[in-house]
């Protein structure tokens, strides 16, 4: 026998697997989202006005939270008060990463924030990058647009994507938003088409080796009403970038949990950042 074995040590080495398996069962039954084999249906969803509402009321702690030299690991979730959650502060590290390459000899940079909210996503932008000018445009619901419009007069909100139709931004966001497009492919191609240089799909909910499904995601802790989505399939994301003449330069994990009820596979919350292959690359 091991004289580094001891009967202490195999208890202990059953009860962290039983609490590994205890606490995935649990993680399980109160998950926030449910798999939907029936498909998409027609729900109000985002422009339910009980989400601009949670979203005003949690504005002065996002800003609270941002101010000074202290951790960035925020959130624009109501839920989500502190500003040292690790899981949030993944997710702002990557931004940061991803702003240092679209800014990479500007002084100036543009973004597209689609499916924005009411804009948080500018705070962030000034916070990771206080020393570039920044032009910010965001495009998303009605209610969330004119919530956004008061809280942060000096970006431009779009609830009509008529509005900037034809005009390319340095760098397009689409974080956690796409997956609640119900014809999501068809949104793929409207965003690489608004792409100047760089897209960051962030906060995908996807998964590896099942199709595309839809979810039914009920997020009670937000205050949120019942929202539908996807779970995107990976390789159909990037087939469609690739159709798109969007190059895949850096891909991300992030550690949210997306524990689906019903789910023919356990999905997973990725990040994409593309670049616009050049017109000479194209023509090749």
């Amino acid at each position: 026998m091991s004289s580094s074995w001891y009967p202490g040590k195999s208890v202990r080495t059953v009860a962290r697997r039983l609490a590994t398996i205890a606490g995935n069962v649990i993680e399980y039954v109160f998950a926030e989202m449910e798999c939907v084999p029936q498909g998409w249906r027609t729900i109000k969803g985002w422009n339910d006005q009980s989400i601009a509402r949670a979203q005003e009321a949690h504005w002065p702690s996002l800003v609270e939270n941002l101010q000074g030299p202290g951790p960035l690991g925020v959130s624009h979730l109501p839920s989500h008060t502190t500003r040292e959650d690790l899981a949030d502060h993944n997710i702002m590290m990557s931004y940061g990463y991803v702003l240092a390459v679209a800014s990479a000899r500007k002084d100036q940079l543009s973004i597209l924030d689609w499916g924005g909210g009411v804009g948080h996503y500018y705070l962030y932008t000034k916070a990771l990058l206080p020393a570039i000018g920044i032009e910010y445009h965001c495009y998303d619901v009605p209610n969330l647009c004119r919530l956004g419009s008061k809280l942060l007069p000096q970006v431009h909100m779009h609830d009509e994507e008529t509005s900037f139709a034809g005009k390319t931004y340095d760098l397009v966001i689409s974080s956690s938003s796409l997956h609640y497009f119900e014809r999501w492919r068809e949104e793929v191609p409207k965003l690489a088409a608004a792409t100047g240089e760089f897209l960051y799909v962030s906060r995908l909910q996807v998964v590896i080796d099942s199709p595309s499904f839809v979810v039914m995601h009920r997020p009670p802790r937000e205050g949120y009403p019942d929202l539908l989505g996807w779970c995107i399939n990976r390789q159909e994301l990037l087939n469609c970038a690739e159709e798109c003449d969007l190059a895949l330069v850096r891909e991300f994990v992030f550690t949210e949990p997306w524990t689906i009820r019903r789910a023919p596979e356990k999905g997973q919350c990725r990040g994409f950042l593309f670049r616009r292959r050049p017109a000479s690359n194209r023509e090749g």
